[in-house]
Formats: structure tokens, sequence, C-alpha cells
């Protein structure tokens, strides 16, 4: 079964075509397919050890908390693929974009060899969910209560109202069914599950500043330039890593030049204007930044921007008739970062 039966078999011909308003987050409970990232399986007896010696971030971390972003780097720490990382019994799960699914699983296998550690995809077999919504904590809690502790799968929080699940199949079915049919028994009061596209998970993403990594632009970025030390994906305390010593020189003797923001533009792309890599410029100078990712919904695109500090109040623009927007920073960059140290 490919990925895109999958899902089919999950949502059994539920309607995603939905057009989602503000009002419909702040009185529904918004849960998306997120059927443009897939799921692979790290096991064996010496996968944390692998894993640490490999991403970002700390493991150890990942075990506490029960999950975190991370990326996986080349030597120079250019970041090959971004993914986030779930604790799943004695095992870890990772998702990433599904365009780059297969180039991950090949450059970590190139470090496996000598490891007593193994690599299942699970695009087959797992699925996974975008919950968010005034009351997406509630709801979460509520699916959790009295469930199975050996069901296949994991809940992580993204930010607060923000939830991800990851599900087997036969658990994603049943649970799609039991919240729907439940909901239509509740009042008109109680915040109601509402299926929706992933675009609009991806809007959540883009909005909040959450960094992926596409094949376009693979290597091209350190993990810094992605934020990823404000999301707790980089860590800075644990020992060696594939890329570290650039990364953590960086931090410590470095200055930053770039980083991530988000902004939107008015614009519905017809004509592919906004895409992976793109330049954006300002009216002192041009190609001050590049485009991370970008979705576009209602006739607005919403796209991250690997800008140059340096510009990154001046207005910005594609070309003369499209100007972009930027949008509130989610979280705060540590000013710091943009001073070379002694």
């Amino acid at each position: 079964m490919d990925e895109s039966n999958v899902y089919h078999a999950v949502l059994a011909g539920r309607s995603l075509d939905q057009p989602l308003a503000d009002a419909d987050y702040l009185r529904n409970i918004c849960i998306s397919p997120l059927s443009y990232q897939s799921i692979f399986k790290v096991y064996g007896p010496d996968s944390e050890a692998f894993l640490q010696g490999q991403l970002s971030c700390d493991l150890k971390e990942v075990k506490q908390q029960g999950s975190r972003l991370g990326a996986h780097c080349n030597p120079k720490g250019g970041m090959l693929s971004l993914m986030r990382i779930a604790s799943y019994r004695d095992d870890f799960l990772i998702k990433v974009n599904s365009d780059n699914f297969d180039d991950t699983i090949s450059q970590l296998k190139k470090y496996m060899i000598f490891s007593k550690a193994e690599i299942e995809p699970l695009t087959h077999c797992w699925v996974a969910f975008g919950i968010y919504g005034s009351g997406a904590t509630e709801f979460i809690e509520m699916q959790l209560q009295g469930g199975n502790a050996e069901a296949e799968q994991v809940v992580v929080k993204v930010a607060e109202n923000h939830f991800e699940l990851w599900q087997s199949i036969e658990v994603a079915k049943s649970w799609i069914e039991r919240v729907f049919s439940a909901s239509q028994a509740t009042t008109t009061n109680t915040p109601k599950p509402m299926l929706i596209a992933s675009k609009y998970w991806r809007q959540r993403e883009i909005c909040q500043v959450i960094p992926d990594i596409y094949p376009q632009t693979s290597a091209k970025y350190i993990p810094q330039m992605c934020n990823l030390q404000a999301l707790h994906g980089v860590s800075f305390r644990k020992g060696c890593y594939t890329g570290q010593e650039v990364i953590t020189r960086l931090h410590f003797r470095g200055k930053l030049n770039k980083y991530l923001i988000s902004a939107r533009a008015d614009t519905d792309n017809q004509e592919h204007s906004i895409f992976i890599d793109a330049h954006i410029h300002c009216a002192e100078r041009s190609d001050i930044a590049k485009v991370l990712q970008h979705v576009t919904i209602n006739g607005v695109t919403y796209l991250q921007l690997v800008i140059n500090a340096k510009y990154a109040q001046q207005a910005l623009f594609i070309n003369a008739d499209l100007p972009l927007i930027a949008l509130p920073q989610a979280y705060s960059i540590d000013p710091a970062l943009f001073v070379r140290k002694n």
C-alpha cells in the first residue's frame, strides 16, 4: 500500500476540502493528516548511541521530553535533512518530509554500518496527524484517558495547543472513527473535531517559524540559520556528532549572519514566482534572503525566509509587483548570537 492509499484507507472517504477561517480555529479542534511527511524507525541495541552521534539534538532529551527536532548534518555543518525524533518504547520514530525521506535514510545508513542499529521505513503502516485549536490540549488529554498504554501511537507536543499524533494504521482507523462518531453527539457549545487538508498544518508550521529542509536546500544551511537552537534542536553540551565542530564554533566564538523569519504575500502564486530557494530582495540590495518553504491558502502565500540579519528590518519583495509582509516572530532569538565573540 503506497502512502496516499494509506491515508485514504485511514480516513475512509472523509472530505478534506473544508475551507478554514480563524473562527474555525477558535471554536473547533482542527485535525490535519500529515500526508506530505513520512515516518521510519531506528531500532537495535545501539540505536540511541548511533543517533546521538549523528543528530544535532540530544537523544537524552528526546527520551526525557518525548520528542525533539533534530538535524542530520554533513561534516561542514550543513543540514542534509531536518526531522522530528520521538521516543517509542525502546526505539526511536523519526518523521521527515517525504521529498527528503529516501535521502535521509540513505545518508544515515552510510554511518550505520558499524553500529548495532537498523532502519525500518514505516510509510506503509504508520500515519501522522497535526492537531490544533484553542481546546487541543484538553482534546488530547481526553483522547488519552483510559487508552491502551501499549497502543502503537506517539503524542508530540509541538507548541501550546499544537500537537502531532503518530499512529499505526489500525490504531488510526479506530481513532478517526471514534472521534468523529462521538462528535455527532456533542452539544453545539463543545469544540468539535474538524478534518482539514495538510496545507493548513503547513501554514501553521510556517507562521510559527518551525523550519523544514527539502532536497533543494539540503546542505545549504547550518542549524542556527534556521533557528534550531531556539527550538531545542541543537545541543551544545552533548558529545561529538557529524558537523558538531562547525556548529559549536559558531555558537561560542562566531557571529550569526542569517536567521529564519516568516512572511506572507498577497498572491495565489499561480505564476510560481515563489518557490523553494527563490531569491528575496530589498530596496538597498538584491538577494538578501532565500525561501525555505511556502504554502498558498485562499489567495495568500505564506513563506519562510533565511535572511541576512543586516537587512531583516527592510521592506522585502520578490519583485517590484510582489511585496512581502513580515510576520511576528513566534519566539525570541538570543541577540548575542549576532555579535562576534572575543
